[in-house]
């Protein structure tokens, strides 16, 4: 069985009127679930360098950090993967930059409001998302 670890980052990327940008992925474990924009640190970047990097590889977008939503654990064993991340949820907002699809390894982006999420979300990105609903009075959209 293939194993996945380590620190990783997620980006809700502040959109006007209330929508929030998910990805799909080609890849496993993955593969058919929305998600949010991010991925695994590569050795010597920090949490934020990957945030940052994640984005502008997986979207095309120049994000810049607004505040951070959580840290969170995601283990488990999906299409014969057994993974053990520790994702890091951070709000970001476009500073440069184009939304289009970079990454070969991403199927399809869409923007969807917060009331109607598609399901399902990939791991815990559905708890990301109610709590920077539940904290983003403090974030002005």
């Amino acid at each position: 069985m293939k194993k996945y670890t380590g620190k990783t980052s997620t980006a809700i990327i502040l959109y006007p009127q209330d929508r929030i940008l998910l990805i799909k992925r080609n890849t496993k474990p993955f593969l058919g679930y929305w998600g949010l924009p991010g991925g695994r640190m590569d050795p010597g970047e920090t949490i934020e360098q990957t945030v940052l990097r994640e984005v502008k590889e997986e979207t095309g977008l120049g994000v810049k950090i607004v505040s951070v939503v959580g840290e969170y654990v995601e283990k488990g064993v999906k299409d014969d993967i057994e993974y053990d991340y520790y994702p890091t949820c951070f709000v970001v907002e476009p500073v440069d930059g184009e939304l289009k699809k970079q990454d070969s390894e991403i199927q399809e982006m869409h923007l969807f409001s917060l009331n109607s999420l598609p399901l399902p979300l990939a791991f815990e990105h559905e708890k990301m998302i109610k709590d920077y609903i539940s904290h983003r009075q403090g974030v002005e959209i």
